[in-house]
């Protein structure tokens, strides 16, 4: 007898989209970490490592052929922005407060929403489009432009957001056609070569703590990732966008808790009002289910 939770249909793309934002949270936290060792851009090429490592099992149940698909150039083309983008975010998890990175990231989802129904023609309903915008304004609170220095890290995160945006909509393009888990591995397949030979210039041996660290995170990176990729395949992408500014609020606690990065008010009212757009999304998907429409 299978005992299961029967999870509503319209609720599955954002439990995923909310999972993958906490699994990533955590990886940013032990990105953090390692780094007190090692250079950021050798962190990618031993995350992509084991992250490529973590989907032995996936390959052993299926065989190789599991990795035949039609769409080999936009699994190239999303590798490319992965690759980018890993490097500067990556970059501005060692360099700046956890809470600043994911509001910096923010702007991703935001060009990708606007991108997706540009470039993908999907529907778009003045509910999502005011959630995305709400959050947008929220992440602005916490920022504060033109109030603080434009520092490298600062210039890491825009650049990796704006990769990620690229990343995002090709993802999506492919959730129709190809498994969740194909996506995701091969994204790091085409982001490992790239990764290795970049750090190489700053190459250092993991000790045996930052080994273990590296390869929690290598497993918890593709869980992210096979989550993200299951989101998209349940609902359209701009629902499930505005859940990733929950990772706002993870962020938050866990910079406070773990490396003693205070959170001033302005940042706490920012994060309200990006939380207040993930909940109103989600409540107005769920009425609309129920309705019918």
């Amino acid at each position: 007898m299978d005992i299961r939770p029967v999870i509503p249909q319209h609720l599955k793309g954002p439990l995923w989209m909310l999972w993958s934002c906490f699994l990533f949270v955590i990886i940013w936290g032990l990105i953090r970490v390692a780094s007190e060792n090692m250079h950021p851009f050798v962190i990618v090429f031993y995350r992509t490592l084991f992250a490529i490592l973590a989907f032995a099992p996936f390959l052993f149940k299926n065989g190789i052929s599991i990795l035949k698909t039609k769409y080999l150039g936009r699994h190239g083309l999303r590798g490319f922005f992965s690759f980018f983008g890993t490097l500067g975010l990556f970059y501005a998890v060692a360099h700046i407060p956890l809470a600043e990175t994911v509001a910096i990231s923010y702007s991703a989802p935001v060009f990708a929403a606007a991108g997706m129904v540009l470039i993908l023609k999907e529907k778009v309903h003045v509910r999502r489009i005011t959630a995305i915008i709400l959050g947008f304004i929220g992440v602005l609170v916490v920022l504060r432009p033109g109030f603080q220095e434009l520092t490298p890290g600062l210039l890491a995160a825009f650049f990796g957001s704006l990769m990620l945006a690229g990343s995002l909509i090709v993802i999506k393009s492919l959730s129709s056609t190809d498994r969740p888990q194909l996506i995701a591995l091969y994204s790091f397949l085409f982001v490992l070569p790239g990764s290795f030979l970049v750090a190489l210039f700053f190459w250092t041996w993991p000790s045996p703590r930052d080994l273990m660290i590296l390869i929690v995170m290598g497993i918890l990176v593709g869980l992210a990732h096979t989550a993200l990729a299951r989101a998209f395949a349940n609902a359209e992408a701009t629902a499930v966008l505005p859940i990733d500014f929950s990772r706002m609020l993870f962020a938050t606690i866990l910079g406070l808790v773990a490396f003693g990065e205070s959170v001033d008010l302005i940042a706490w009212i920012g994060a309200a009002v990006i939380l207040g757009s993930t909940v109103f999304v989600a409540h107005r998907e769920a009425v609309m289910a129920k309705s019918g429409k």
